[in-house]
């Protein structure tokens, strides 16, 4: 019943900011603050839904299609709010610069917050220091890897163009195909997705449905006036609307998984909820950034690259310092309790200093700052760790290890094992280093 009513909660989130938009009272620009809040709560509510209704989805869709489709749908309020950012973009400039705002928040926020939130969990309720992914999980490091060189060159170009569709676009195409290929499980289901997953076939199939259906309705509905929203309230509240854009919104889109990760770790699965985030950055630093100049052509009516303004310039490079960070952090497969607190640290200093330092009067942009601390660091653990990358290059491409064939141990270098299941809801590997602490302490 506690599932159940989990379940009827999420459906209830959604109602107000549901009527609101299908009654017609504009409460957006009527009183903001409020509309923020009640259109934050339903899209909250419906990526719950989807988040659930994705992960149940798994036990019914054929493997190469849950994979691809799935993840899609599980970051569909992400995309939507951006899309609708980007669209007004194409008719408004003051908007590029909220666009891209939200892109990059999303994607800091999932490094800098729940990275190290699943690793600080894990070491309070099992005492353990590390999460040790599994070895399968190579896969989206790897990929992240690449997208977070490549994106380098976006804000030393000052734009995103559809180069960058080709590249971006073709490494998640790449990274889709390469799972496809791997070894299916059985979905690790846990709260409201256990009870779905309970449910006779035929209604389990119709439920999952009507949920998804239901919940991307609400999305559709809520995405664009919650952004505009978020914008009037940071006019009226006196705060910047590019502030509110870019934290407050992955806030609510990202929350639900966020709390599905948590959910695992606190259940000893810390690698699956480790793994399902790494997964979501590298679909949002791959596909989100990628079909952005997309959008904005397509409501443009002609094909344009999407600008940068000064200020999302130096974001950006702190954006791609932050991916290859964490890379290099994940690139022996642990994540360290040290090393999570430091992804942390970097990400909080950054509301602390001063965007612009004045400097002998010239006006000097902190995220450079920033941005060079994270890529020095990067460098220093990317020699400590440099044994660690042939066996990435080699899981990205499934190639067998052929020092193991010839009998060495060397460390860093292993077999590929069997992957996950799903890029959204990883399956935990019986056979991986990291076992269920909840058990191993009986």
């Amino acid at each position: 019943m506690k599932g159940w009513f989990w379940i009827i909660g999420a459906v209830m989130l959604t109602v107000p900011g549901l009527f609101i938009q299908l009654a017609g009272l504009h409460l957006d620009k009527e009183n903001p603050p409020v509309a923020a809040l009640i259109l934050g709560l339903s899209v909250v509510g419906a990526a719950f839904l989807l988040s659930w209704a994705c992960e149940v989805a798994e036990k019914d869709i054929p493997p190469a299609l849950a994979l691809s489709v799935l993840a899609l749908i599980a970051v569909l309020p992400e995309y939507a709010v951006d899309f609708s950012l980007t669209w007004q973009a194409a008719q408004n400039p003051a908007y590029q610069e909220y666009a891209v705002a939200n892109m990059i928040g999303a994607n800091r926020m999932i490094v800098g917050f729940a990275w190290p939130l699943i690793v600080l969990l894990f070491w309070l309720r099992f005492r353990k220091t590390q999460v040790t992914l599994n070895k399968s999980q190579r896969v989206e490091v790897g990929f992240l890897m690449v997208a977070g060189l490549y994106s380098i060159i976006i804000p030393i170009k000052g734009h995103i163009d559809f180069i960058d569709v080709v590249v971006l676009v073709g490494l998640f195409i790449l990274y889709t195909w390469r799972i496809t290929k791997s070894e299916v499980h059985e979905p690790e289901l846990v709260g409201p997705a256990e009870v779905l997953g309970q449910l006779p076939t035929n209604i389990r199939r119709v439920t999952i449905l009507g949920l998804t259906i239901f919940a991307a309705g609400v999305i559709f509905v809520a995405a664009h006036p919650f952004a505009e929203s978020l914008i009037l309230t940071g006019t009226k509240l006196g705060i910047d609307e590019v502030f509110m854009v870019q934290w407050f919104a992955p806030l609510a889109s990202e929350a639900p998984e966020i709390v599905v990760c948590v959910l695992f770790t606190l259940r000893g699965l810390a690698n699956a909820g480790m793994g399902a985030l790494v997964a979501s950055k590298v679909n949002q630093w791959t596909l989100l950034v990628g079909t952005l100049p997309l959008v904005f052509s397509f409501s443009s009516g002609r094909i344009r690259a999407l600008p940068l303004t000064e200020a999302q310039v130096g974001a950006m490079f702190v954006t791609s310092g932050q991916t290859l960070l964490a890379v290099v952090i994940l690139i022996n497969l642990h994540a360290h309790l040290a090393e999570a607190g430091l992804l942390f640290f970097l990400l909080i200093s950054q509301f602390f200093v001063p965007e612009h330092l004045n400097l002998n009067g010239y006006q000097f942009d902190t995220h450079f700052l920033f941005g060079t601390i994270y890529m020095l660091l990067t460098v220093a653990l990317a020699i400590r760790h440099r044994h660690d990358f042939i066996p990435t290059f080699r899981a990205m491409f499934n190639l067998k290890d052929k020092t193991l064939e010839d009998g060495q141990d060397e460390e860093g270098l292993h077999q590929l094992e069997g992957s996950k299941g799903n890029i959204i809801n990883p399956v935990v590997d019986k056979t991986s280093d990291t076992k269920n602490p909840a058990t191993s302490r009986r």
